[in-house]
């Protein structure tokens, strides 16, 4: 995700909060991208290669667990220093949505968010 350049193409950013959803419909990847000040940018990666590892990923994690479940959604926090957090919603479908209403305040609430 690093190496996208369309993710990472704001200037001095230093993370990234991308929210991907795999279902057998489709699979969605999109977030963040924060400067030093925490002012967020909406992006989305360039091509098709994030989504096919994100379903990669949603796979290999499904063939894992015990009960063959797979997640619903992911986010996943990325640092300008290589750092590297991620969560997985299994319950939630509305987990992490993004309304017209509420986006602004998800900009908020990722910018507090460590790695």
């Amino acid at each position: 995700m690093l190496q996208d350049p369309k993710l990472v193409s704001q200037d001095g950013w230093q993370k990234l909060i991308l929210i991907g959803e795999v279902n057998a419909a489709r699979t969605k990847v999109f977030g963040y991208s924060y400067n030093q000040q925490g002012d967020g940018r909406l992006t989305s990666p360039s091509s098709g290669i994030s989504a096919e590892r994100l379903e990669a990923l949603h796979r290999i994690m499904q063939a894992d667990n015990a009960t063959g479940r797979g997640w619903l959604k992911c986010m996943i926090r990325v640092s300008h220093a290589g750092e590297i957090g991620a969560d997985f919603e299994y319950d939630d479908p509305e987990r992490w949505c993004h309304t017209p209403d509420n986006y602004q305040d998800r900009i908020k609430e990722y910018a507090a968010l460590p790695v």
